[in-house]
Order: structure tokens, then sequence, then C-alpha cells
């Protein structure tokens, strides 16, 4: 029989004691950072890995508490933290209304509209971007956008005479870009509900981020995008046609429901309910899909579609993100949390400008260390969330801040998922043909436009001020 578990309410409001002092309360955070860069050196950067090394960490920490009891009641308590709770929840629908436009077609319909124009050298690179872009905004995924994209615009581009090295930056800064802004995006989820904001008023906001970095890697793209004469426009031509389908386009009317819905001040769950819905009802009817794709039961009393397999995909990280609120939490009962704050905000003084360099500062370190943007968001996250309280910081630009950041140079960091995914894919094309080449990590990162200017256009923001006084502060 399981011991009565203490109030949550008075539980929540009492400090944890450690064998060591307030530092001691670090150990939990200190366990899974270790343990993820080691899992980063070895070349496995993934969110099982991880889960064990928050397991790891908690478990440490236990055999420092002074009260075992507390300590464990304390981890439950903490496991039904609001921030989690929510993230969860918007990802599980957001995964669901994810998984069935991807079986809607829609890359292949993107895809044609790209065959379509017609275009060749830079200005097929700035339609790759462009559409990819379009894909990952519609859909929320950035790692699915790249690995779909590359391996059917990296060769057809190749063929239209694009450089292999632009066209893999233009295929990752769409990618970062949809990552960056759209309503469904982990990313943007993460970032609102660990600053305790609004989905909608993020996005609303971040466009004034966003939109002009685009602009200059859309420019850059049409100067530097092109490479050598095509040596086969047929070849392009064959890849495309094989790949390219129209059908799925009315697709986008689901996509467009949800970002309009969501930044209109409704709320997110009933953009997405809404998007799920129309969705189905759409796809079904225009015959993109059938229902049975979508939800089925086989014969041995197994359940699969895409509707299970979107919502059972962000699982593991869902299940990361209850750790590591409960780590932090345990931080913040040791005290260890009130006192990094109070460096940081004694550092920065009364100055707004370097309290929101310290959350820059503090988001990219953690992404350098941990390099899934995601995770790197919900441990830096309550900490910025915690400083930008201090210092009056709207709570739209303090998540604008941890994801612009997240989806800027980390984006192609050599040991990111998505420089790994990208050049799986090349490698993959190789080997079906020799004349498809590899683009080195460097040079991949050298056409990152998007995020490379993105950056930059952050700290600018933060030094001038700019967007800063534009936005209304929400209640927490």
């Amino acid at each position: 029989m399981l011991p009565p578990m203490q109030n949550p309410k008075d539980d929540t409001q009492a400090s944890l004691h450690f064998r060591g002092g307030p530092i001691a309360s670090l150990v939990p955070m200190a366990t899974f950072l270790t343990t993820t860069v080691i899992l980063v050196a070895l070349g496995a950067p993934e969110v099982e890995g991880m889960i064990l090394g928050c397991m790891l960490g908690l478990s440490l920490g236990m055999c420092l508490a002074r009260s075992v009891g507390g300590y464990s009641d304390r981890i439950f308590t903490l496991m039904a933290n609001r921030t989690s709770t929510v993230a969860v929840v918007c990802w599980l629908w957001a995964g669901v209304f994810s998984a069935v436009l991807a079986q809607s077609g829609l890359v292949e319909a993107i895809v044609w509209v790209g065959w379509k124009t017609q275009l060749t050298g830079s200005l097929f690179t700035v339609a790759v971007f462009i559409s990819a872009a379009l894909f990952a905004t519609a859909v929320g995924t950035g790692l699915g956008t790249i690995i779909g994209f590359t391996a059917v615009m990296f060769p057809a581009g190749i063929a239209l005479s694009a450089d292999p090295a632009a066209l893999a930056g233009a295929i990752l800064s769409g990618a970062a870009f949809g990552d960056n802004l759209a309503p469904i995006s982990d990313t943007t989820i993460i970032s609102a509900a660990t600053q305790e904001t609004d989905v909608g008023g993020v996005v609303r906001s971040r466009l004034r981020y966003v939109l002009p970095a685009s602009f200059i890697a859309i420019l850059l793209f049409s100067l530097f995008g092109g490479g050598a004469p095509g040596t086969d426009p047929a070849s392009a031509e064959k890849i495309l046609s094989e790949k390219a389908d129209p059908s799925g386009l009315p697709m986008l009317i689901p996509a467009a429901i949800v970002f309009i819905v969501a930044v209109s001040g409704r709320h997110f769950l009933a953009a997405l309910t809404a998007g799920i819905f129309s969705a189905i009802l759409l796809g079904a009817t225009i015959g993109a899909f059938s229902l049975a794709d979508i939800f089925h039961i086989t014969a041995d009393g197994k359940i699969g579609g895409a509707a299970v397999a979107g919502a059972m995909g962000l699982v593991p990280t869902a299940i990361l993100t209850l750790l590591l609120v409960t780590v932090i939490g345990i931080m913040e009962a040791g005290g260890i949390l009130a006192r990094l704050v109070s460096l940081l905000d004694r550092i920065a003084g009364p100055s707004i400008r370097k309290a929101e360099l310290a959350i820059v500062a503090l988001v990219s370190v953690t992404n350098i260390s941990v390099s899934v943007n995601t995770v790197a968001m919900i441990t830096a996250g309550p900490l910025a969330n915690s400083l930008r309280k201090k210092k009056n910081i709207d709570p739209h630009r303090s998540a604008n801040l941890l994801d612009t950041v997240s989806c800027s140079f980390p984006y192609i960091l050599p040991y990111s998922a998505t420089i790994i995914a990208a050049t799986s894919v090349q490698l993959d094309l190789h080997s079906q043909d020799p004349n498809i080449p590899v683009v080195p990590w460097i040079e991949q990162a050298s056409y990152f436009y998007y995020g490379l200017v993105l950056f930059p256009v952050m700290i600018l923001c933060v030094m001038t001020g700019w967007g800063r006084g534009q936005q209304t502060p929400i209640k927490s």
C-alpha cells in the first residue's frame, strides 16, 4: 500500500532541504545535462536517453534529500505542473493534426506548386525556401520538412542549375521558419507554455521578427542560390512529375483555419480541434485519404492510423517535459533557482536590455549543450520566466527570445537532428545516383540564411529595444 501523499497545495509551498545545502538541488539538472552531453558526443541525442538521464538525476537527488518522503511526494506534485500539462495536451492535439495533413499528401501538393513555377537556378532555390516554409508552417514539423523536401527538391534543383549547398540551406531555412512560426510547432507551444502566455499572441508578436529575416533570406538566396548549368533538366522533370501531385492542395485550408483561429485570440485547443475535424472531413471528401487511414482496428485487435501515430509520436517528448519540469521544480524547492535568478538579476541590474541578453545567452548555451531545441527551451524556459517576471518583461517577448534563438544557429549545429537528417537523405540519394552530391556540414551551414540572419536580428532588437514596447502585457 502506498503511503498517503501530502496535500499538494501545502507541498507546493514547502521547501526541500538537502545534504550539502541548496546547491545540492542542482544534482538532478546537472546529471541530466551531463547525460545529454555524453549522448550528443556519442552521436545519439535521443529523447529516450534523456528521459533516463532525468530519472537518474531525480534518483540521485533523492539520495541527498533530508526527507525522502517529502522529496518523493514533491515529484508527484510537480508532475501536475500546469506548464507541462498544457504543453502535453497541446502536443497531443497538434500531433494528430500534423499527422492528418501529412497523410493527405500536402508535401506532394506543395512540390507540385514548385514544379509548375518553371523556375531554374537561384529562383528555384528561392521557390524551395518558400515552399518548405509554407509546408513547415502548415504541419509544424521542421524535421519532417527536411526529410520530405530533401528527397524530392534537392535532386530536382541540382538538375535545374541550383547550387547544392544553397538548396540544402534553403530547405533547412524553410524548416526553421515553420518550426519558428507555426502555431502547432512544438517550439511555439513550449515557448508560450514556459512563459505562461498564449500561443496566438506569441505567433502574432513573432511576425515582426521572422518576416524581416525571411525577406533578407529570400534576397540572399536569389543572389547566391544559383549553381552550374543543369546537366539534365529532363531528370528534374522526371523526379518532380513522379512526386508532384496537386490533389492535396485543398488541405491548406485546415492549416489556414488553425493559424487564423489561433492568432485571432481564440483558445489554441479550440483552433486545433477545428483544424482536426475540418482536415478529416475535407481529406475524406476529396479522396486524399480514407477514414481508415486516420484510424482503424486491425484483425488482431491493434489500433493504427495517422491519428494514432501522430498523438503517440510525441509521447516521449511529453514524458521528458514532465520530468524536466519536475527537475526544475526541485531546484526551485531547494532554493537554488531563486539564487540563480538573483544572480542574473544582479548582473542585469536595472537594465531590461541586459536581462534580455541574459535570456539569449541562457537559451543559446542550453541549445549548444542539449542539441534539441524543444528540450533546450524546456530547460531554460522556467529560469527565463522567473527573470522576465522580476524585470516585468512581457511574456510574448521572452517567449520570442527563446524560440527565435532556438530556431537560429542551433538549427545547424553539426550534431543537431536537423543536420543529421539532411545529410542522411543526401547520402541515400547519392547511393542511388553518384551525380547527386553530399553537401559538407560547413557548406550547408553557410547557406542557412534564415537562421544566420534571424540571430543578429534578435540581438539588434534586444540592443535597440525594438518590439519590446509594442507588446501588451498579459496576466500570467
